[in-house]
């Protein structure tokens, strides 16, 4: 098995940091609306979990991508790995509607969260020069 890249490491967790902020402002809102119970909160649980995975195997394959000489490969390792991490994001999906366990909206509203994150590091990069503020 290939070593994680220190970038997808910490894309990874930029991208999980971000989610779990627009979680607990998604399970507030649910509070707020008379609405929180624990489906919401497992589906929150099993829609982050697997928006987070999701990116995290996209960076793996981006990764291994990029150490491929044979384009063609690399073309088809993409698409492959593309196919499967829809198929698993839409599986999930079906499990939050379709389970009573889970609450199919927070489900949903959780495959967004990775990207809402990528917009606003985009922002906050754009605004600083394209440079990573370090604390």
């Amino acid at each position: 098995m290939a070593k994680i890249s220190p970038a997808v490491r910490k894309e990874t967790l930029h991208i999980a940091e971000g989610t779990g902020i627009l979680t607990a402002v998604m399970l507030a809102v649910f509070a707020l609306l008379g609405r929180f119970d624990l489906p919401v909160l497992w589906g929150s649980l099993m829609g982050g979990a697997v928006a987070i995975l999701n990116f995290f195997l996209l960076g793996l394959t981006v990764q291994r991508a990029t150490q491929e000489e044979d384009q063609a490969r690399m073309k088809m390792r993409m698409q492959f790995s593309y196919s499967v991490r829809m198929l698993l994001m839409l599986v999930v999906c079906f499990v939050g509607f379709r389970l009573s366990m889970f609450n199919g909206v927070a489900v949903l509203l959780e495959m967004l969260f990775p990207r809402i994150t990528i917009f606003f590091l985009g922002l906050k990069n754009s605004r600083s020069g394209g440079k990573e503020e370090n604390p």
